[in-house]
């Protein structure tokens, strides 16, 4: 059955849900894919938990279906009834997409018609790509309460997608590599999953104050958006003015996003400027971002925790 890579938010976390833009990239370290468990075999807990999950959103999923969205519900349930499960090493409450590679997986191998879907997709039909959005949404809000649908989209597509408004949903380009890969963009661990759900409540409580919604707007053109067009316009110099004003109003208007043993780091990379965090999907724990163009000194100042590179340009 089909593999299907993860994926990170590299920009957009909560903008995404306010007009603002997103850039998200496929991540093939991790990855999952639907297997069935032989009755022969010995008992897997792993595969028998999964198989249980995915029952609980079979019956969330066939209340969910329009005219225009079908899935095979009976075909799921026979194949449920066989033993498949969904196996997975994307870590869960990381920030990776673990549901949205789930949402994914269900779609691709029980929509009907989803290879049309897919073909459309391929064919870059707007009007396709909206439609599958917001199904794909709807079916991962079982898992968040709220859903863009943008990360089951850029998993099935499994390639850089740019959200530029809910108009404009197309492919992106990242930065070509250069020879050096001077620049890096990098996760850091901060070994505590998280829920998103409970950080969209504290994200709803926020956005409720006049204060902060003022602050964010702006935050979301200047910073967010701003961030995307300069790294995809490979404007290094204004890039990293937008990255380090983007981890700086996340840092003062929502430092409890972060977990608190890496708040100090974001405030480090800011005090010094040689690296930026920001937080990776909804924050609360998981990995935090980073981007830097001195990742030799940056490695010195994270020594302490576990730093993966993810791309290098």
């Amino acid at each position: 059955m089909e593999q299907l890579n993860s994926k990170i938010l590299l920009f957009g976390e909560y903008a995404i849900l306010h007009d603002g833009m997103a850039l998200v990239i496929p991540f093939d370290k991790y990855h999952g894919r639907f297997e069935k468990s032989s009755k022969t075999c010995e008992i897997n807990t792993e595969a028998l938990q999964s198989n249980e999950y995915l029952r609980k959103f079979c019956a969330f999923i066939s209340s969910r279906m329009n005219d225009e969205f079908v899935l095979e519900v009976k075909k799921f349930e026979k194949e449920l009834d066989e033993g498949l499960f969904f196996k997975s090493n994307i870590p869960q409450g990381y920030g990776l997409g673990s549901s949205g590679a789930l949402v994914a997986a269900i779609v691709l191998r029980y929509l009907v018609k989803a290879k049309n879907i897919k073909d459309d997709i391929k064919l870059k039909s707007y009007q396709k790509i909206k439609e599958l959005k917001s199904s794909l949404g709807d079916l991962e809000s079982y898992f968040h309460g709220v859903s863009s649908g943008l990360d089951p989209l850029s998993i099935i597509l499994n390639e850089p997608i740019l959200y530029q408004s809910t108009q404009n949903v197309i492919t992106a380009e990242l930065p070509k590599q250069s020879a050096d890969k001077s620049n890096v963009i990098f996760l850091v661990d901060s070994e505590s999953p998280r829920t998103t759900s409970n950080m969209m409540k504290r994200f709803n409580n926020l956005i409720d104050t006049d204060i902060f919604k003022n602050k964010f707007e702006n935050y979301i053109q200047e910073d967010n958006n701003g961030s995307i067009q300069s790294f995809l316009n490979n404007d290094m110099d204004k890039f990293y003015k937008n990255i380090h004003n983007l981890s700086m109003f996340q840092y003062d208007y929502m430092k409890e996003f972060f977990p608190e043993k890496l708040q100090s780091l974001v405030a480090k990379g800011l005090d010094n400027g040689d690296y930026s965090l920001k937080l990776c999907g909804a924050g609360g724990g998981g990995f935090t971002l980073g981007f830097t163009r001195n990742w030799e000194t940056t490695k010195n100042h994270l020594k302490d925790y576990q730093l993966e590179e993810i791309y290098a340009y």
